[in-house]
């Protein structure tokens, strides 16, 4: 977690914690990060999808939205604030001259009722993450293993190791008589 927001601060903690979200992705993977950022709006949603289901879903939403400075989203951001339980930050896609934000928000509308009591006075909080794919354990374990940010995307490089990495898998379970 970055912190809490501040509505009146809000635009600068964004940008504060894009400068950390694309150290944080320059670090564990191998693209070329852009710091020219354009950004989306996203809300998270409540489904009962398992994360692969969630990421097509998410991906086929995102790719109809036309990516935007963060100043021309502020409007919205600042209607939504009231209702903000948190905002996560993603790299939703890097290309070597631009990187597409995703700002992801969860309301707190989608808060249980008894939870909703108890956070609705309760500021929001900003965080930012990268997400990891399944074969990249060794960053789990200290080990240096760069990835393709763009892998939620599912570009042919990310499939193949996909595969590879269920293949491993089932080696491993055949070996232990588990198959």
């Amino acid at each position: 977690m970055i912190g809490y927001i501040v509505k009146e601060a809000m635009q600068q903690q964004l940008t504060d914690a894009t400068v950390s979200l694309l150290a944080m992705a320059r670090e564990l993977t191998w693209n070329k990060i852009s710091d020219n950022c354009l950004y989306i709006i996203s809300e998270e949603e409540e489904n009962n999808l398992n994360a692969k289901e969630s990421r097509k879903i998410r991906k086929s939403l995102n790719d109809k939205k036309k990516p935007e400075q963060l100043s021309a989203l502020m409007p919205k951001l600042n209607e939504l604030f009231p209702n903000l339980h948190n905002i996560t930050l993603y790299i939703y896609r890097a290309e070597p001259n631009k990187t597409v934000i995703e700002i992801s928000y969860y309301p707190k509308s989608l808060l249980h009722p008894l939870n909703f009591e108890e956070l609705k006075d309760v500021p929001s909080m900003l965080h930012c993450q990268v997400a990891i794919p399944n074969y990249a354990d060794a960053i789990v374990l200290g080990k240096e293993q760069k990835f393709n940010i763009n892998w939620p995307l599912a570009p042919i490089d990310h499939r193949l190791k996909e595969f590879w990495h269920r293949l491993k898998y089932k080696y491993h379970k055949l070996l232990e008589g588990n198959i």
